[in-house]
């Protein structure tokens, strides 16, 4: 293995390992924020600005389906949960940046 190929495996796995850890983050966030706990929503504010906010829940939108999947549409259907919530970012995004 020459020490081009070394590099270029170690960008793509690093690359990959981070979209999913960071995506694992945001996905914990938004469904959080989702049900409108008062202190993930406070976090949200602290450390995003409305427009990075909007843009990782566009950039990690398969993690956030996948969490919907495993912490929403399981549980409901085991019936684990009473209700189930819609998976809406628009109404995610609205919890946390009110148009006050």
């Amino acid at each position: 293995m020459s020490n081009w190929e070394f590099f270029f495996y170690l960008f793509v796995f690093g690359a990959i390992l981070t979209y999913l850890v960071l995506g694992f983050i945001i996905s914990f966030e938004a469904m959080l924020a989702m049900y409108g706990v008062k202190s993930a929503v406070e976090w949200i504010r602290q450390w995003h600005t409305p427009q990075t906010f909007k843009t990782m829940l566009i950039i990690f939108l398969p993690m956030l389906q996948l969490a919907y999947l495993f912490l929403e549409l399981i549980p409901y259907y085991l019936g684990a949960n009473e209700r189930l919530l819609p998976f809406d970012l628009d109404h995610i995004f609205s919890i946390v940046f009110p148009k006050d």
